[in-house]
């Protein structure tokens, strides 16, 4: 599976963008497993990877009803009949934007990488803090939970948003030091300082920083100057994007002139996100 997840989807190399993360993850081996058409072929290829067909077989059905809701809705049309959720997605080869998806769906659920330190007291492997105070770790099948032990004390990585946490009971084996209860975070998926900016929670303005969500601080100019303007960009792009979301969702069944503008002024407004997402670097 590492080599599912390294060389496919948000992998090292991919054209879409590098993006590390659980349901990245999925979504990897997922694409790897469809392009198997035969019967025999996806079998071979789950057992060789030590996956559970059924399960992706599953995804592949959900998948398709999806498709079927969004249509009755109103939310995406077949025109001339694409027979697949990808035909409806021209994004779907994106794994930048497909972050940010990732981050609307589990918001507010946002967890900060604890960086390890030499310093006396404290943890010398890297931690992830959600926003109670709670020092976690991902789950034990996470694929980023020795990305986060081994964190360097510098790097890109910095926030990551989860499905679910849950706390261990603590052990004591006989003859052993008994083990205190551990905090874990289920699919832990890396995001962007933009992707949080853009598509987390509510943003204020204070000072010379950025505050989403009442916690996350990011400093948007070192004088007066340079806060206005950042922060109006940063703050009119939000906007833009919250009417891009509404304008989808109200104008479902608008005449097809009228859906064709629509598309193409949200076109040009998602190329201008996934620039900011991709030079963030």
């Amino acid at each position: 599976r590492d080599e599912l997840i390294e060389n496919g989807f948000g992998g090292r190399d991919w054209p879409g963008g590098t993006v590390q993360g659980d349901l990245i993850a999925v979504i990897a081996t997922y694409r790897a497993f469809e392009k198997k058409k035969a019967y025999h072929q996806r079998e071979n290829f789950c057992r060789g990877h030590a996956l559970n067909s059924t399960a992706l077989r599953d995804m592949e059905t959900l998948r398709r009803q999806f498709l079927d809701l969004m249509v009755d809705s109103g939310l995406v049309s077949r025109n001339n009949g694409p027979s697949d959720v990808d035909d409806c997605n021209v994004a779907n080869d994106d794994a930048l934007l497909t972050s940010c998806c990732i981050l609307g769906g589990l918001f507010p659920n946002i967890c900060t990488l604890i960086r390890p330190t030499n310093a006396k007291g404290w943890l010398n492997i890297g931690r992830l803090l959600t926003d109670d105070g709670a020092a976690c770790s991902p789950s034990s099948n996470s694929f980023q939970r020795t990305r986060v032990q081994n964190a360097s004390r510098s790097g890109k990585d910095a926030y990551a948003v989860y499905h679910s946490k849950h706390r261990s009971v603590g052990t004591a084996s006989p003859g052993q030091k008994k083990r205190p209860p551990e905090t874990f975070l289920s699919d832990v998926n890396f995001v962007s300082k933009f992707a949080l900016l853009l598509f987390g929670g509510e943003l204020q303005l204070v000072k010379n920083a950025i505050i989403v969500d009442k916690w996350l601080k990011f400093k948007v100019g070192s004088d007066e100057e340079s806060v206005k303007q950042n922060a109006v960009l940063i703050m009119s792009l939000r906007e833009l994007l919250d009417r891009v979301i509404l304008e989808h969702v109200v104008e479902t069944f608008a005449s097809s002139v009228e859906k064709a503008k629509m598309v193409e002024r949200h076109k040009r407004i998602i190329e201008v996100v996934r620039m900011i997402l991709s030079d963030e670097g």
